[in-house]
């Protein structure tokens, strides 16, 4: 317990160091082991081609004791890594939340008040998002009027308006007399 008050509190990249010295070390314990497993499935392998049965039991033993260990040393490779890469990414994470520290002193020592700033953005793309938005919508009513759908709706809906209006006036010659002098003028 009381080793522990003066045990000296290690740093990430000292864990890192570590990590990486413990990488080296198991990669190539891995090594040697492969080296050993082939060694034993050449082995076993002979012994076969010899017909010698205990042989090749002792050897296939050996061979899957071998590979079942390098599995684990896969493994513990594996973890390794990931914490090492956890631990540079904490530094990088560190060193982006003191930026930002050091960011908003400055933010702050200009004068800039955050919120403000924010509520600024906010109606800026609340205002950027209303221009999309009418935007869109203008396009599609110019799509949809030079579409040659429109041009049927209108056909439809003058054939409509000429029965009204023939019913209120009596009389649709005089009418389309109307309409042919108007777009004369034009």
């Amino acid at each position: 317990m009381m080793l522990d008050l003066f045990k000296k509190k290690q740093t990430p990249q000292d864990l890192i160091t570590k990590i990486s010295m413990s990488e080296n070390k198991l990669a190539k314990r891995e090594g040697k082991l492969k080296e050993r497993r082939d060694k034993a499935r050449d082995e076993a392998k002979n012994c076969l081609k010899n017909g010698d049965e205990r042989g090749f039991r002792v050897a296939s033993k050996q061979f899957g004791s071998l590979a079942g260990q390098i599995n684990t040393l896969g493994s513990m490779l594996e973890m390794a890594t990931i914490m090492r890469t956890a631990l540079e990414d904490q530094q990088s994470m560190t060193e982006l939340v003191a930026i930002g520290g050091d960011l908003a002193e400055a933010q702050k020592s200009m004068g800039l008040d955050p919120k403000k700033m924010e509520a600024t953005i906010t109606n800026i793309n609340a205002s950027i998002q209303k221009v999309t938005q009418t935007s869109e919508a203008l396009s599609d009513q110019m799509s949809l009027l030079s579409s040659p759908d429109s041009t049927s709706v209108q056909e439809g809906l003058k054939s409509e308006l000429m029965a009204e209006l023939k019913t209120e006036t009596g009389s649709e010659d005089s009418l389309e007399a109307k309409i042919k002098a108007a777009q004369g003028q034009k």
